[in-house]
């Protein structure tokens, strides 16, 4: 009886050190992803650097960025200069699945160049792992942006075969 109590035992503890899934929820996601854009907007590497993995994967698919890992991603987010702005109109997260999404603009207020689109990412131990995000380049005001109005449409009902 002895030896099936030390056994038992010595399984819970090493079961107890073995890391354990942190699971997010949408507040907390809602604050990593604030914390991000906070982060890219003040040019703070290291809080950015904070919001993934250690090996997350960032991506532009199919074929614009990739990065692999805190080791690329710091030059890359190292990089941003005085005037990056960073802001996340919409997120939705999926609780169960560890993944979110969020719609931004990214830009720079001093060049007033910018772009928006989604970046849509999974979670692991409450860390992003896996970035991607398509994009493209538009007015910094996100309103202008999706105003209907005087724009030139590239497609619309009068050019539609």
């Amino acid at each position: 009886m002895k030896m099936t109590f030390a056994m038992g035992l010595f399984i819970l503890t090493l079961l107890s050190c073995q890391p354990h899934e942190q699971a997010m929820d949408d507040a907390r996601f809602r604050e990593l992803m604030n914390q991000l854009a906070t982060a890219w907007t003040t040019q703070n590497t290291q809080q950015a650097l904070a919001c993934f993995t250690p090996d997350a994967v960032y991506m532009q698919p199919p074929d614009q960025q990739f990065y692999r890992g805190h080791t690329q991603l710091k030059p890359y987010f190292g990089a941003l200069k005085k005037g990056t702005t960073m802001t996340f109109h919409n997120l939705w997260f999926d609780e169960q699945k560890q993944t979110g999404t969020g719609e931004f603009t990214f830009g720079n207020t001093l060049t007033k160049s910018a772009v928006t689109g989604v970046a849509v990412v999974q979670l692991q131990n409450g860390k992003i792992s896996f970035w991607r995000e398509y994009f493209v380049k538009g007015p910094l005001d996100f309103r202008e942006f999706i105003s209907t109005e005087n724009k030139a449409w590239k497609w619309h009902i009068g050019n539609y075969p």
